[in-house]
């Protein structure tokens, strides 16, 4: 379903990702108006609409978000930043969050703390985007021989496939980076907008197409993990 819902800073479109298989993608550059998408709250990706439209939405709900959680993501599309505290949410939607944030949280203050070491000089290799592309391969690799879902870590996927393609020169839609994750498209889409509001991720819009989006490492987040990366090539002495 495709409706008109008001946010503090103005309208937005909310489409609903039962309905993206056949949704044309291209109309909603013509509606003039910042786009939310519904999603599920499982992670069994019902609609094959949904990496495609990703990349032209703005915000993405899912049906275990709180009201208020709601409020917050039409807000922070139209321009209004509410202060949403986690005190407004439903007990099970809080657990939800907390635990994202947290997630997060500590995934930032890991790469910080290696950016510090990186400052401090401890020795390391040089790396590029072939060693952060090998890597990744191999923990592909280990689905050959083990279950996929032990070893899901799409956080850390994720940041070594924009490091990687940082590297490239090479701009990344939010569908390839759900592609990257090794997860189902909802359960991406969530950590994306976890690491994004953690100021892992930042959002920007084509120059070129204004109707998609890339996702890019902060600054900070790329320091600390190329400064991982040297640490680790350096152990094994990997070029």
């Amino acid at each position: 379903m495709l409706r008109a819902t008001r946010g503090a800073g103005g309208d937005c479109l909310a489409l609903e990702s039962g309905d993206l298989a056949a949704f044309p993608v291209d109309e909603l550059a013509n509606c003039g108006l910042p786009v939310v998408l519904l999603l599920g709250a499982g992670g069994d990706d019902a609609s094959r609409g949904v990496p495609a439209l990703a990349d032209r939405a703005d915000g993405f709900v899912f049906a275990d978000d709180d009201a208020a959680t709601i409020r917050a993501v039409v807000a922070s599309v139209t321009a209004i930043t509410p202060a949403l505290q986690v005190r407004d949410l439903s007990d099970g939607t809080a657990r939800t969050i907390n635990a994202l944030s947290a997630e997060a949280g500590r995934i930032a203050d890991a790469l910080a703390r290696l950016a510090d070491q990186q400052r401090d000089g401890v020795a390391q290799q040089p790396v590029d985007a072939a060693f952060v592309r090998r890597l990744l391969k191999v923990r592909r690799d280990r689905e050959r021989f083990f279950p996929a879902e032990i070893f899901a870590d799409p956080a850390w996927d994720m940041l070594l496939d924009l490091i990687a393609a940082q590297l490239e020169g090479k701009p990344v839609p939010v569908s390839s980076l759900c592609i990257a994750a090794a997860v189902p498209t909802t359960t991406a889409l969530r950590w994306i907008r976890s690491l994004s509001e953690a100021g892992l991720f930042i959002r920007q819009t084509d120059p070129a197409d204004a109707r998609r989006t890339w996702i890019s490492l902060s600054p900070d987040a790329a320091e600390a993990i190329l400064a991982w990366l040297r640490l680790f090539a350096g152990q094994f002495a990997l070029r």
